[in-house]
């Protein structure tokens, strides 16, 4: 399926219901679900004297007929073999605090009110983390899909009001070109609309970036194209430590760790997003180079190990020097 076929045929049957759905919870989690909700979803980790903060947004379903490559029977054996439930699979949504030097930066926003009462939960989350939005000098976008930058809204306007926007300028000219989205699915238009929001809402102050490029102090943009024409990563290096923050190279981890050649149904060009998380599990493998997932399990932290003839994540270590 290559970007013309996405943007012309996406009905995706069951991509519609990720936008709004709320996602099933068992009887037993009903029962004994506090009422005061869970305790903040907030995690710091060291990267050198680079400080990273994990933020929970929340989570959404995303069952077999969202992806393309698998059929349901084998999702719910790789489902189960992970001691997941297919049914009600949460894919997490992280967003990420970068704090170096005098900059506080944001790696995507959340999803706001965009996708369901599951969600939205960043800014609770950032708030727990003593940061206000106002404090925020820059978001790293990762890509303007709206479970990654919805949150960066409020009632129209910046919801960072001093944060200056980077994106790719891959990723600004597909999603602002009008031309782009003539005849596709209403969903597919829903997204540009929303893209073209939230960069004009910081338009004043607005970078975009080509390649791999510095954005800010330790941390540079690394192409990860496929999901989005300008889909992006964000390297984080300080003395001998690294990381990235690799945004949508999975979105089911238990089923495309194992099976990387399992497309999904947001994705601009499968294929190209297949290649491109092929080469990038086998580059940080290799390279024993930790990540950080938007749609991996909170707080999205792990390295990764070759498995077959796949991968497998090895969530990382509790950071306990912060």
């Amino acid at each position: 399926m290559k970007r013309r076929d996405f943007l012309s045929t996406v009905p995706l049957a069951g991509l519609a219901g990720l936008g709004s759905a709320a996602l099933p919870r068992t009887a037993r989690a009903a029962a004994h679900a506090a009422p005061a909700g869970q305790v903040p979803a907030v995690q710091r980790f060291a990267v050198g004297d680079i400080t990273v903060t994990a933020l929970a947004d929340g989570a959404l379903h995303i069952g077999p007929e969202a992806l393309i490559g698998i059929e349901a029977p084998e999702y719910e054996e790789r489902m189960r073999a992970a001691f997941r439930d297919p049914a009600t699979f949460p894919s997490a949504v992280n967003a990420f605090l970068i704090e170096s030097g005098d900059e506080v930066i944001m790696v995507d926003a959340g999803t706001a009110d965009a996708m369901g009462p599951d969600l939205g939960k960043m800014p609770q989350n950032l708030e727990a983390a003593g940061v206000a939005p106002g404090d925020v000098t820059k978001l790293l976008a990762t890509h303007l899909h709206p479970d990654h930058v919805a949150g960066a809204l409020s009632d129209g306007g910046a919801f960072f009001p001093n944060a200056e926007l980077v994106v790719s300028e891959t990723d600004r000219a597909f999603w602002t070109d009008a031309g782009n989205f003539s005849g596709a699915p209403e969903m597919v238009q829903s997204f540009a609309a929303l893209a073209q929001n939230v960069v004009g809402a910081y338009s004043d102050r607005l970078t975009t970036f080509e390649g791999e490029e510095e954005v800010a102090r330790g941390v540079s943009a690394v192409p990860l194209p496929g999901h989005t024409p300008g889909h992006a990563g964000y390297m984080i290096t300080s003395g001998d430590d690294a990381l990235l923050i690799w945004a949508d190279i999975v979105h089911v981890a238990p089923i495309q760790m194992a099976r990387p050649d399992v497309a999904i149904g947001f994705d601009v060009d499968p294929e190209q997003a297949v290649s491109t998380r092929q080469a990038i599990l086998d580059r940080v493998s290799a390279d024993r180079l930790m990540i950080a997932g938007s749609h991996i399990g909170f707080p999205g932290l792990a390295n990764v190990a070759r498995e077959g003839e796949g991968y497998r994540l090895v969530p990382a270590q509790w950071d306990y020097a912060l």
